[in-house]
């Protein structure tokens, strides 16, 4: 017992050192992102003041405020900044609740809170005391907000109110990074087309394909080789352009991990595994923002104090853990924390509290289905509001952010060792070169990634043999499903013998696995611009998107993983795994 009372003694002892280099550095990034917010609340108080029931323009304040108020925290003298941005934040929460109208006193406050947060944030990047005209003028502020009331009478005359945004692309007018390195490689790859362009109009104005063929297919073949170059050369560059490695996409969160831990007093640290990995930009910026949310609740939900990690046999050092991967364009995430995990019992009691489900429901929900309860907007388990958490913002951001990009989440938890976020988000292609092999089967094009063919072969040759629903064949000494798309997706082999014998073969491999794919003929090898279905035609099940041709035909570009997971009749998920 004395033994394990002086290692709790220790442990204390070592937390009561100020590491003064960390407190440094959670001031510096806190200046450099209050600067960002605190230029942009002015206008958006302004928009809101003509567009007062815009809920977007206030959601995008809320976020803004809040933001604020999380990352000043742990900064030395930053509690009356933090106070006054909890004030506006909960002034907020409650129009955002209750769909109340932002009237000119919100206005009003709002602008004077915008004011005088910037003057607070200056005295504490300036380490001056805060003056006393300053300190009453806050104060006063804190118990404006404090008898706050709501008068209908006061909103701004109504506009057009703005339409959210429904795309996950980036906004318009949001400007990308390019290197010195990267422009000059833009403008060399210009040059050249250039010059390919004069070569072009030369070649036909200076021989005559009549009197001269042999030279005239000769010019012909160096341009079509030297175009081609010159698009594979500007396709990569683009893709480069838009891509930053993932650790540069999330290096604020181990700045965020270090303030949240420092504010609650426990010690955490954040390690990242698949950091080297590119990520889309724009991709990265939205899963940092979603990350932010998650870090928090781990920290202060989660991750347990030194006393009780102690009790627990734990280290005294919690430890969060980000793992990020991509495989057939699609980003594969998971973040977790080695805390107490998610209180079942508790979620379930908060959601029946608020009316979410009812006592009766919820006796036949499965667990999934409880611990989903924690993306609804406004829920918390924590019965007390502070500067970190408890007003249920955050994980609804988080599931938000994941739909939009049509993707899956879902919650891993182990009572007592933590619980996790496993994402899977689909990379935005904003354009898609495929490399394939055009086919085609009664009638119809498609084509199939190179990169997932095998092996090619005749029909006529293979042994086949008919087991339930499917055909197989040998390949490479395995026994392989053999079969056309329509028999894929309809489970039935329908196709005569005779007509298999006279069609070729395309052995694809996925992952570990391969089938075998039927087709009447092969046409050529060729790279695809490949533009996804879209809304209108969802559902084109074993495919990811169409390509048009020269010939102006569609072809339908086939995605290897679902037409395995669609013969052996499981989810692509399973597939995968």
């Amino acid at each position: 017992m004395s033994e394990k009372k002086s290692e709790l003694e220790n442990a204390f002892e070592d937390s009561a050192f100020i590491d003064f280099e960390q407190v440094e550095e959670v001031s510096r990034v806190f200046y450099e992102e209050s600067k960002e917010v605190l230029e942009d609340l002015d206008t958006l108080i302004l928009k809101l003041e003509s567009n007062p029931t815009d809920s977007e323009l206030i959601n995008v304040l809320f976020r803004k405020v809040h933001t604020l108020k999380g990352s000043v925290g742990a900064v030395p003298g930053g509690q009356l900044l933090g106070s006054v941005a909890h004030e506006f934040e909960a002034l907020l929460n409650r129009i955002k609740r209750d769909s109340l109208p932002v009237t000119t006193d919100c206005v009003d406050i709002f602008l004077k809170s915008s004011r005088i947060l910037k003057v607070l944030a200056e005295s504490l990047r300036d380490k001056r005391e805060v003056f006393p005209e300053e300190l009453s003028e806050a104060i006063e502020l804190i118990t404006r907000y404090g008898g706050f009331t709501f008068d209908a009478s006061h909103v701004p005359t109504q506009r057009l109110v703005r339409p959210p945004p429904t795309s996950s692309e980036p906004n318009e007018e949001q400007g990308m990074w390019l290197s010195a390195a990267q422009m000059n490689e833009f403008l060399r790859i210009s040059g050249e087309l250039l010059v390919l362009k004069n070569f072009f109009q030369m070649m036909n104005q200076t021989v005559n394909f009549r009197v001269e063929p042999e030279l005239f297919e000769r010019r012909q073949t160096d341009f079509s080789q030297n175009l081609n170059k010159l698009c594979d050369q500007f396709q990569q560059q683009v893709q480069t352009v838009r891509k930053e490695k993932a650790d540069d996409s999330f290096q604020g969160l181990h700045v965020l991990v270090r303030q949240a831990s420092t504010e609650l007093n426990k010690n955490v640290q954040l390690e990242v595994v698949g950091g080297e990995m590119l990520i889309d930009k724009g991709l990265g910026q939205d899963i940092y923002d979603a990350l932010v949310h998650v870090a928090r609740n781990s920290i202060d939900h989660g991750i347990e104090d030194q006393f009780e990690r102690a009790l627990a046999g734990k280290s005294s050092i919690g430890k969060l853990t980000l793992e990020i991967s991509e495989s057939n364009n699609v980003i594969h995430l998971f973040f977790g924390d080695d805390g107490k995990g998610l209180d079942k019992e508790r979620i379930l009691q908060k959601a029946i509290k608020s009316a979410l489900v009812t006592q009766e429901e919820s006796l036949k929900l499965t667990e999934e289905q409880i611990y989903n309860f924690i993306f609804e907007a406004g829920f918390s388990t924590k019965d007390k509001v502070t500067t970190m958490s408890g007003r249920g913002v955050g994980m609804d951001v988080v599931h938000n952010m994941v739909k939009r990009y049509n993707g899956k989440i879902r919650v891993e938890n182990k009572i007592g060792e933590g619980a996790g976020f496993r994402m899977e988000i689909p990379v935005p292609q904003h354009i898609m070169v495929e490399t394939a092999l055009l086919c085609s089967w009664n009638g119809h094009r498609l084509a199939v990634p190179l990169a997932s063919v095998a092996h090619i072969t005749s029909c006529s040759g293979l042994q086949l043999n008919t087991v339930n629903h499917l055909r197989f064949t040998q390949f490479s000494g395995m026994t392989v499903p053999l079969m056309s798309y329509a028999e894929a997706l309809n489970n039935k082999t329908d196709v005569p013998e005779t007509q298999i014998r006279q069609s070729s073969a395309l052995f694809i491999r996925v992952k570990d696995a391969v089938v075998g794919l039927v087709v009447d003929r092969i046409e050529a090898q060729t790279d695809l611009v490949v533009k996804g279905f879209g809304d209108i035609m969802q559902g084109q099940k074993g495919f990811k998107g169409i390509s048009i041709l020269a010939d102006e035909k569609v072809t339908y570009v086939l995605e290897p993983e679902e037409f395995a997971a669609m013969i052996y009749q499981i989810s692509v998920e399973e597939m995968a795994a």
